[in-house]
């Protein structure tokens, strides 16, 4: 899978992402955005597929590193948002002067993102960091689970998750079991070349598969649905499956029909903005939506979509004239001596 299927797909799951938390149930409908969730699953497996490539080209006898490498590239761009993110927060509740001052841990936890694993709330980072750290610290044991058994991992690792009593839960985000499947499958596509397989299938354009696809997407987003009540019981019959599923499609439809195109470009820009329309989005539909008093769902996405599109470029700018990318790079070399 190209940088070029990445980024568009990266493109496709933050649009997913931004209609999925529009805060306007009623009028568009709980069934399509809860089906819009699938951008994590896809976030995820490019996340683990990246992740594999990295392991077998450099770091298969170095695990340590690549886990500190990982985690201090994810913090390297999510404090750069943080201190905003803090900020506007204690200017709109007060209160949380007090809960940091309570305890001279709370501040550095919601820091580090990692809130969830402490039983602490949310404040000014995400869930999805806190999830994304135990999956980079997991990773390795994974990777390896994988080249041992093949895709017998997968079964390995729906058993194992089952007998373990504890679920490690993520502050909106649900059960980590949820999106084991999704990380294996990534791991999987990448070690057994999956993408090199289907090379030669790209761009056949079928009308059939084409439409079965379409079919089957919104069968298992009705489904997915219709199993939301019973998420924390029986995981694996439940939203993880499907998502992952659901993923799959998307994934395998993109890489086979994508093409060159003007839109297609569009969208492979929008995906390298994706990590920051990410930790931004929320200050939109949070604040700025009821400042502004939008009532409207589709001038509440476009509104969203043009701020966040709009300070993601400022940021890259910022970091381009400072050369923060290239200094964060040559700090990790200098601190894992590479």
């Amino acid at each position: 899978m190209s940088k070029d299927d990445t980024w568009f797909l990266k493109g496709v799951a933050i649009l997913f992402l931004l209609y999925h938390h529009l805060p306007f149930d009623s009028d568009w409908g709980f069934v399509p955005k809860s089906g819009a969730r699938v951008c994590v699953w896809i976030f995820v497996f490019i996340s683990a597929y990246g992740f594999t490539l990295q392991m077998k080209d450099k770091y298969e006898k170095k695990p340590v590193r690549f886990i500190i490498k990982r985690v201090l590239l994810l913090y390297s761009q999510m404090w750069f948002f943080y201190l905003f993110n803090l900020t506007v927060n204690i200017i709109w509740d007060h209160t949380l002067i007090d809960y940091f001052r309570s305890s001279v841990f709370n501040l550095p936890i919601d820091m580090l993102g990692m809130y969830s694993l402490f039983g602490k709330p949310e404040i000014a980072s995400y869930w999805y960091v806190n999830f994304l750290i135990v999956v980079i610290v997991l990773f390795p044991l994974l990777y390896y689970l994988a080249k041992w058994t093949s895709w017998f991992s997968i079964p390995i690792v729906i058993l194992v998750t089952q007998l373990i009593p504890y679920k490690m839960e993520f502050i909106h985000g649900g059960q980590l079991n949820y999106y084991l499947l999704v990380v294996m499958a990534g791991i999987l596509f990448a070690q057994k070349g999956v993408f090199e397989k289907l090379e030669r299938f790209k761009h056949k354009k079928d009308f059939i598969v084409t439409l079965c696809c379409l079919v089957l997407l919104s069968v298992l987003m009705v489904v997915r649905y219709i199993l939301l009540p019973y998420t924390t019981e029986k995981w694996y019959l439940s939203i993880g499956p499907v998502s992952t599923v659901m993923a799959l499609i998307i994934i395998l439809f993109v890489y086979l029909y994508r093409t060159d195109g003007k839109i297609s470009k569009l969208v492979q820009k929008l995906g390298t903005h994706s990590g920051n329309i990410f930790f931004i989005h929320w200050f939109f539909y949070n604040y700025l939506l009821h400042v502004l008093n939008i009532k409207i769902p589709v001038i509440g996405f476009a509104g969203c979509f043009a701020y966040c599109l709009s300070i993601s470029i400022l940021v890259e700018f910022i970091k381009k004239k400072t050369g923060y990318k290239e200094k964060v790079r040559k700090g990790l070399k200098v601190l894992l001596r590479e």
